[in-house]
């Protein structure tokens, strides 16, 4: 299920080229709490999750990512809660456009350990946290218009991770709480 509108990012045009990207995201409660991916370098919370590697299932993907960004080695995806849509161009600063379709998945995990990060991950300074759902919302909005979060290929992520939040507040905790 699709979760609100496809978010565009401001300044893409219709005729350009646009490549397709698919990621995944988990989503670990604990009790009224949500784990996040606190970055020191941008100031804000993000899930865990990223890019599908060719032939890789989203499932895959998914213990992966838990596994380089939290260090989560049993990993078990219970279901997907829905997909967020966005236009956006590249975080590399580049002139690509994408086409990304985030899924937001239900996971438990065993525990937390020693993150694995490879790449851009290790850059960002990435710390997983248990926070309240409120809290991220409200410290996301606050930096959401900040000069890190208006540079080309950021200016849709606090926004589609606040979708999700705001999602996950509205159906899920009501439901399951």
């Amino acid at each position: 299920m699709k979760i609100g509108n496809t978010i565009i990012e401001n300044g893409i045009k219709d005729n350009e080229k646009i490549k397709q990207r698919t990621t995944v995201r988990a989503i670990i409660l604990y009790k009224d709490r949500v784990l996040m991916l606190y970055s020191e370098k941008y100031n804000d919370f993000i899930f865990p999750g990223g890019g599908i590697k060719k032939d890789e299932t989203h499932e895959e993907a998914l213990k992966r990512e838990l596994y380089e960004e939290v260090g989560a080695r049993k990993v078990e995806v219970i279901k997907l809660l829905g997909y967020i849509e966005e236009k956006r161009h590249g975080i590399s600063g580049s002139d690509s456009v994408y086409n990304q379709k985030s899924y937001y998945y239900i996971c438990k995990i065993g525990q937390i350990g020693e993150p694995n990060f490879v790449g851009r991950e290790k850059e960002d300074v990435l710390k997983a946290k248990y926070v309240d759902i409120d809290d991220v919302i409200k410290h996301n909005s606050k930096i959401i218009k900040d000069k890190n979060h208006q540079q080309k290929g950021f200016k849709t992520v606090l926004l589609r991770e606040n979708r999700a939040l705001e999602y996950i507040k509205d159906t899920y905790f009501k439901n399951n709480l």
